[in-house]
């Protein structure tokens, strides 16, 4: 029988078609593993739910996708850029009028937020948040065009819905944080913007929902 810490990796894998990867204790000769195990501190109830939500958003972005050009290796840099424009706008439409907590319900959120105010509380926290800060829009920004020397930094919306701009730096989460969080499939990833931990759709740059304040570094701005 599998214990709870098991069933629960479990379940996120098998949600995300991974499952076949992992053999839990039947194995005569196991290999041995340099990738640290993913370990995600959520009941089974609240992951299965927060998986099925992550699962309805990428069959229906998909479907609301569907119709556009898929960019291959062949694809101009102007067909990509209006490959991802259209992607943006579907993916707006579709969720008008979604807000916070339509992914990260308070079941998980209070989960997550456990977890990484564990992790950033524990001996590696200055590290971590060190890491966080890599790339975080609030703290980085890209080399002004006039003064290499000089920082410019987009302008952000933390709010569901809102794009991420181009321009802005990609968000860092250090390795250890995602090894504590639900995998994601390729369409959506984790990041931060300021203190925040969001969920954004990967091509279409758009915010599907976010945690305010779960990174607690005051150097961070908000």
């Amino acid at each position: 029988m599998l214990d709870a810490g098991a069933m629960r990796v479990k379940l996120a894998l098998t949600a995300l078609g991974l499952a076949g990867f992992l053999a839990f204790g039947c194995s005569t000769n196991p290999v041995p593993s340099l990738v640290p195990p993913q370990v995600i501190e959520m009941d089974a109830e609240t992951l299965e739910r927060f998986l099925g939500e992550i699962d309805k958003y990428v069959l229906l972005r998909r479907s609301v996708l569907a119709h556009l050009r898929a960019a291959t290796a062949n694809s101009s840099a102007e067909q990509v850029s209006t490959r991802q424009r259209a992607s943006t706008e579907a993916v707006v439409a579709y969720r008008r009028g979604k807000k916070r907590g339509n992914i990260f319900t308070r079941d998980v959120e209070a989960a997550i937020r456990r977890t990484l105010g564990r992790e950033f509380s524990g001996p590696g926290g200055p590290a971590i948040i060190k890491g966080v800060k890599q790339g975080n829009p609030m703290d980085e920004g890209n080399p002004s065009p006039s003064d290499p020397r000089k920082d410019v930094k987009s302008t952000m919306i933390l709010a569901v819905n809102a794009i991420y701009p181009d321009a802005a730096p990609a968000s860092n989460v250090p390795p250890s944080l995602l090894l504590k969080l639900p995998p994601l499939p390729e369409e959506v990833r984790y990041g931060f913007i300021g203190r925040a931990l969001i969920l954004r759709d990967s091509e279409a740059n758009v915010i599907l929902d976010f945690i305010p304040g779960v990174v607690p570094a005051p150097s961070i701005r908000r």
